[in-house]
């Protein structure tokens, strides 16, 4: 089952999607917005004989995954139709670009942030930036003049990443040779009225241009080394809700069981699933978070490794639901979770996945000098999830 994709022309920086809404950064400092569950819909509409597989797989990619609707989709009478438009919609031509950049869909104003970011997210409505000069914030629903004013500074560290948590209301943030920080965002308080971040705390001061979550924990990596701040899970006994503690900062080579001479040329993870490549092999670990694997009270448990057919080392690498993706010199590759392997040819400007959302984790975006695709991959929906290498869980079976 081929991926399928939505190519939008322009010069782009960065893209996000977030909660119907698709942002793309212009690289002359525009931000354009796209009202992008509407478009859908309307494609959907246009075109009944696959609109559930236009749906799910560019607007609702969390259906498939509910643990209930799985049961049904297993059923060979409602399996067989789905996967048939599925397929189908892997050959038809989304060709509906005029009508997405028209005024009913696309509106475009300045971009509050004077830099081309390192690196975005969306958490909580507020679009975070990071850059040489730190990391920013406004609100994402912010327009026109009020953007620049509502504009906010959170820390000075320069940021090549930020990524957001599923789990804890806290973000991540590799910072080079300043290491790894953390950052929680406060509960709405009388004392936390008007803060959107809490102080950022370093979690190690291993040099760090990449970051992800594993649950609790951290995982950070440079291009020499890797490893994960380990957090603990407690109750706070005041509100007997569950808290994060740091416990240690956990190397590489204590992870897969190594000495350091045998360092990986890779190294990266998110949430269960924790990789390295060395010497033309893909090693895959699997992390149980703070409960440790059943009859033992081992973290790491070796899931498998694979041959890579690649003469170079990664660029960048990434996991979302739909397997794991690596960026080479001139293309972007991904190893999916059905084992399959597909490749996009072109050297990317950006690209990013979603893991952390809810409708959208099957999406992979990659901009170009003068396009971005949105590609989305339904594979993984038919992926018996506690089995498969790359990628990690999603829903359950």
């Amino acid at each position: 089952m081929r991926s399928v994709k939505i190519r939008i022309p322009g010069s782009f920086w960065d893209s996000q999607i977030y909660s119907g809404e698709l942002l793309l950064l212009g690289d002359e400092g525009e931000l354009h917005r796209v009202d992008w569950g509407a478009f859908i819909d309307r494609i959907a509409l246009e075109n009944l004989a696959m609109q559930t597989a236009i749906r799910v797989a560019f607007s609702d990619s969390d259906l498939f995954y509910n643990p209930k609707v799985r049961k049904i989709l297993r059923d060979p009478h409602v399996e067989a139709p789905i996967q048939s438009q599925l397929f189908s919609l892997a050959d038809f031509p989304l060709e509906a670009v005029e009508r997405l950049q028209s005024k009913n869909y696309w509106s475009t104003s300045d971009s509050p942030f004077d830099f081309l970011p390192a690196d975005t997210e969306v958490y909580y409505n507020q679009f975070f930036a990071g850059g040489e000069d730190g990391l920013f914030s406004f609100p994402r629903t912010a327009t026109g003049k009020y953007k620049k004013s509502e504009l906010q500074k959170h820390h000075d560290a320069s940021v090549f990443q930020v990524k957001a948590s599923d789990r804890f209301s806290a973000l991540a943030t590799a910072a080079g040779v300043d290491g790894l920080f953390d950052f929680n965002v406060p509960r709405f308080t009388s004392q936390s009225a008007g803060k959107i971040l809490g102080d950022g705390r370093q979690l190690a001061t291993n040099a760090c241009n990449a970051c992800d979550w594993a649950f609790q924990s951290v995982m950070g990596w440079s291009q020499d080394h890797g490893f994960m701040a380990s957090f603990r899970e407690e109750r706070n006994p005041g509100s007997n809700k569950k808290i994060r503690v740091f416990d240690r900062v956990i190397d590489q080579e204590e992870i897969f069981g190594e000495s350091e001479s045998s360092r990986p040329e890779s190294f990266w993870g998110s949430r269960e699933k924790i990789y390295k490549i060395s010497d033309g092999v893909i090693s895959v670990l699997n992390y149980a978070g703070t409960k440790g694997f059943a009859g033992s009270n081992a973290k790491f448990e070796k899931k498998g490794e694979q041959v890579l057919h690649i003469n170079e080392e990664p660029i960048a690498t990434g996991t979302a639901p739909f397997g794991t993706v690596l960026e080479m010199s001139d293309k972007i590759i991904v190893l999916r979770s059905d084992g399959e392997i597909e490749t996009f040819p072109g050297e990317p400007a950006h690209w990013r996945v979603f893991p952390r959302s809810e409708h959208y984790s099957n999406q992979l975006h990659i901009v170009y000098s003068d396009y971005v695709d949105i590609i989305s991959f339904t594979h993984d929906y038919f992926v018996d999830q506690s089995s498969k290498m790359f990628g990690f869980t999603k829903g359950s079976d």
